[in-house]
């Protein structure tokens, strides 16, 4: 089973796995400087003082950062990892197109998506199979039950009705 994901969205990773700990408390001090100095990381990053809407950005990400630190730092399953992981990718994404898009904020979401990237990589590599024993259920399929919950809470049931016509 080496190599391949484990079949684990259950389980929490082994006592000689310190890295989703060592993530969570690296996560939660990015956040709490984000909350407690969000001009000063500001002016970190760019090197030009931040106005009030600047500072109100900077603490929604550092709230958005302590979260998933409380999440990923209290239930370090696979599952729950990757989640974080997803997150963090498609944040640093969406960083890079605003990086694209606006100058003004170029700089700031550059170094926002390089973080993100790094939390990304870091949380992939926390949920990886030798971490993990594979007995449970696989974390795609745990992800798979999710999404099919929220499809049919926001697809209207006509829609599925339509593109799946031989499911109920």
């Amino acid at each position: 089973m080496s190599g391949s994901w484990p079949d684990a969205h259950t389980s929490t990773a082994g006592p000689t796995s310190a890295l989703p700990a060592r993530l969570s408390h690296v996560r939660a001090g990015l956040a709490t400087a984000y909350l407690l100095a969000p001009a000063l990381a500001g002016r970190i990053v760019t090197r030009r003082p931040r106005d009030r809407p600047d500072r109100a950005v900077v603490r929604v990400l550092g709230a958005r950062q302590l979260a998933q630190a409380l999440i990923t730092g209290t239930h370090p399953t696979t599952a729950v990892l990757l989640f974080g992981a997803e997150a963090d990718a498609t944040h640093a994404a969406s960083m890079v197109t605003l990086a694209l898009v606006s100058r003004r904020w170029r700089r700031a979401a550059l170094a926002d998506a390089a973080i993100a990237t790094g939390f990304a990589w870091a949380g992939t590599a926390a949920a990886r199979p030798d971490r993990h024993p594979a007995t449970q259920p696989g974390w795609r399929t745990a992800r798979n039950r999710v999404a099919d919950r929220e499809a049919r809470r926001l697809v209207p049931s006509r829609l599925v009705r339509s593109l799946h016509p031989d499911e109920p």
